[in-house]
């Protein structure tokens, strides 16, 4: 479908006005915007969603969700349910509970969140204009009282208007409209093994830069389904100095960002609700927060220098790498390696530049030969070391996470490595090596085996690109890495 800036300017132009309220957020008002959605969504190719044959399910003190369903295409699989929401209420004139200030004066919401209800509207006419369905059916959700502290959609978890036990994800758009510097905030991905991987690749094309915190906060309606133990996720793109304040207008929506996650969002929902197979809810997510996440992301010190020594980086007039200090106690100076000395050969492999000579280190297997020139002597010296560590082919440290099946994460890239020299950064999740998928147990042996160079299909900050990673000629006695 289009998903385009003026599309959704005029979405918000015209929805935000029904739910101006009087003073605080009120029923009149909250009907008037219910009324404009359910307008909407009978000019869409949905159903009906809501309590008897209509798109509302009243609650509460005069609140109502607005809810339509777009069934899916296989007999079978429509019977399973995708759930896309986002909340259309806002706070009124504000209070102090619930304003930042001024209070007294109209906060129109535009990010927070007549943003997420305008990209849900975009999805929609996306499937529309699409004409086609995917296998399971979809539920879009507009949910009320949020701002309340999710009355909206706790109540419908306690009277389901499709049956719970056949909902299989649920995605939450809740302030959309402030990208900045291309960064979405994806929470929940640790709900459901995968998610991580499924959102990615979804992003495909679309290219923004991910962030996937490990904190589930019930800050927005997707925590009602977290706490009901259904896989969640909610697109977030960050609080900002208008956040529940009068300033928090369209004018300062960011259109373009909104198209480009209006995308993702419509991919996300396309590639749910038309997969074979959606992941259960992960119990240890509850347990799974920031520190946590700090803690495990983590990255250790490298490893020592197997040499020992510090080197000149700008190249010698003779093509050689000059040593500018040797660490005391190390293989070098037990060589009998010396400041001054200019490494010409190492591990039987000519040295021309410094980054070459630093991949020999970390791939040589020990002992290994140096030949040098030394200032006071004609003839070069052939010296003998024992290095310090296992020689490494590819020069990476990884850990396997149940969270992330089917991957590996870079916990560690040795600095001169095969690795190190092709981009490899630590927290890259590698998902294929020469074009073959794999699960985590057998890595080892497949970068091991695979001829050079390596092709690794990564993702990093929820980019997936291709990465070369040409191997030395085989220098190795084992199979580490």
């Amino acid at each position: 479908g289009q998903l385009g800036p003026a599309s959704l300017l005029g979405r918000h132009r015209r929805s935000r006005r029904p739910w101006q309220p009087q003073g605080a957020p009120s029923p009149a008002g909250g009907h008037a915007a219910a009324e404009y959605l359910a307008e909407r969504l009978r000019t869409a190719d949905v159903r009906p969603g809501g309590v008897d044959g209509g798109f509302f399910q009243d609650f509460g003190d005069g609140y109502r969700n607005v809810l339509a369903v777009l069934s899916g295409r296989d007999p079978k699989a429509k019977k399973e349910f995708v759930i896309v929401g986002a909340h259309f209420d806002h706070v009124g004139y504000g209070t102090w509970r619930n304003s930042r200030g001024p209070i007294g004066y109209v906060h129109n919401g535009a990010d927070d969140n007549a943003s997420g209800v305008a990209g849900l509207l975009e999805v929609i006419e996306a499937f529309d204009v699409l004409g086609i369905r995917p296998r399971r059916s979809i539920l879009f959700a507009f949910w009320d009282a949020e701002e309340k502290g999710l009355l909206g959609s706790e109540h419908w978890l306690q009277s389901p208007t499709v049956p719970l036990e056949r909902v299989r994800l649920v995605i939450t758009a809740d302030m959309i409209g402030r990208l900045r510097d291309q960064t979405l905030t994806v929470f929940g991905t640790r709900t459901g093994a995968g998610l991580r991987r499924f959102v990615s690749e979804q992003n495909r094309g679309i290219n923004l830069r991910l962030v996937f915190p490990w904190d589930m906060k019930r800050d927005s309606d997707h925590y009602a389904f977290f706490e009901y133990r259904l896989p969640s996720l909610l697109l977030h793109t960050g609080l900002h100095d208008d956040y529940h304040r009068p300033s928090d207008d369209v004018e300062r929506l960011n259109l373009g960002g909104m198209e480009t996650i209006g995308r993702l969002l419509f991919r996300l929902v396309w590639a749910a609700a038309d997969a074979d197979a959606l992941p259960l809810f992960r119990e240890d997510s509850f347990q799974e927060n920031s520190a946590w996440q700090d803690q495990v992301e983590a990255v250790p010190e490298p490893p020592p220098d197997r040499l020992g020594v510090r080197c000149k980086q700008e190249r010698a007039p003779d093509g050689s790498v000059e040593v500018a200090e040797v660490i005391p106690g190390s293989p070098a100076e037990q060589a009998g390696l010396l400041p001054g000395d200019r490494i010409v050969r190492f591990a039987g492999r000519p040295v021309a530049r410094y980054p070459d000579f630093r991949t020999l280190l970390v791939t040589a297997p020990s002992p290994a030969e140096l030949v040098v020139h030394r200032p006071e002597r004609e003839m070069p010296l052939h010296l003998r070391v024992e290095l310090l560590g296992e020689p490494l082919r590819v020069g990476i440290v990884w850990r396997t996470d149940e969270a992330e099946p089917r991957s590996v994460i870079l916990s560690q890239v040795v600095p001169g490595s095969p690795a190190d020299l092709a981009g490899l950064q630590p927290r890259d999740r590698i998902y294929r090596v020469s074009g073959r998928d794999f699960q985590p147990d057998e890595f080892f042996k497949l970068v091991t085996e695979t001829p050079s160079p390596l092709q690794l299909l990564i993702e990093r900050d929820g980019r997936i690109r291709s990465v070369r990673v040409p191997l030395l000629p085989d220098l190795r006695r084992d199979d580490a890495l």
